[in-house]
């Protein structure tokens, strides 16, 4: 596991160096800010727009906390109802609520995704920069493959730099769960997320988001195998299965295939097992056709490229 998880920061660390200079400006605003106050840091210290949206990328993810006490908290309020007489009323009150979320992510210093998102619009806004709110669907464990949400269940952001819409989500960039804890690790991928994958981990709820990227329905999306980003960022490809669910064949073997990744060491565990087995790897050119037998118990794989957890499976 120590080996792992060294890997896994020196790649990111690897990945990180093109914002190490706007860190560098950005770990010295102060304390305890306003979104005011981060627009007019940021708009001193970044002429260029994109590397002021970069610049906002990095503060937030590395200076507010993901609030796990407030996502599972079973009393924890999803949708916020008000009335209104007119449209001008409605925008009046939305803005409200939508400025108390961004002062309280800031003045606490942690949030769930919206408070990230909020606050993301928030200062692009001031900055004079077009962006959205994109509402929609994530999925982070393969106990969701084939289950559908009924609604969304993230938040995360659009903004347009250069007559072109590109996608941030800062709640993923910042860290993740592990084992109950929050584990704050930067992440850049999800900083303009490519759009050619982009529907491998988020897909939006609202049409117009949707289709400026491309086309997929809600069913297609939860069918997929869990991506992770080490995975998307690399230039390997998963070939077969299209779906996230392996199917053991008569001899109780399931088999997947994967393009360029001749080069990589190819591992496979189990959900509930604490080691991973070398699967058997057949090399045809840039193919790798990877079959392994799973335990008659096992519901879940994972695959691992070069110790890292690439795909997650089911497994009937």
């Amino acid at each position: 596991m120590r080996f792992l998880i060294f890997t896994l920061f020196i790649s990111l660390v690897g990945f990180a160096q093109d914002f190490s200079e706007i860190e560098l400006k950005t770990k010295k605003y102060p304390g305890l800010l306003s979104a005011e106050v981060l627009a007019n840091e940021i708009e001193k210290d970044f002429s260029n727009k994109e590397d002021q949206v970069k610049a906002l990328y990095s503060w937030l993810t590395l200076n507010i906390r993901y609030d796990l006490e407030e996502f599972y908290n079973p009393n924890r309020v999803t949708k916020m109802t008000f009335r209104y007489q007119t449209l001008e009323e409605r925008d009046r009150k939305l803005k409200a609520l939508h400025d108390g979320i961004v002062k309280e992510t800031l003045s606490s210093r942690k949030a769930v995704c919206e408070g990230y998102a909020r606050t993301f619009a928030k200062v692009c806004t001031l900055l004079n920069i077009e962006n959205a709110v994109v509402e929609g669907y994530v999925r982070s464990s393969s106990n969701r493959i084939g289950r559908p949400l009924q609604g969304p269940n993230h938040s995360w952001n659009a903004v347009k730099l250069n007559n072109k819409w590109i996608y941030v989500d800062a709640t993923w960039g910042a860290g993740s769960e592990n084992n109950g804890r929050w584990i704050r690790r930067f992440n850049p991928y999800y900083y303009n997320i490519p759009k050619g994958k982009y529907f491998k981990t988020h897909l939006p709820e609202k049409s117009i988001w949707k289709l400026r990227v491309g086309r997929i329905e809600k069913k297609d999306f939860y069918n997929q195998p869990i991506y992770s980003h080490e995975f998307l960022k690399s230039d390997v490809e998963l070939s077969s299965p299209s779906t996230g669910i392996l199917y053991r064949n008569s001899q109780g073997n399931v088999k997947l295939e994967l393009q360029n990744a001749e080069d990589k060491e190819i591992l496979v565990g189990f959900l509930g097992s604490t080691t991973a087995v070398k699967p058997n790897t057949v090399i045809k050119g840039n193919k790798s056709i990877v079959t392994i037998t799973p335990p008659t118990q096992a519901r879940a794989l994972f695959l691992l490229i070069n110790r890292e957890v690439a795909i997650e499976f089911l497994v009937q």
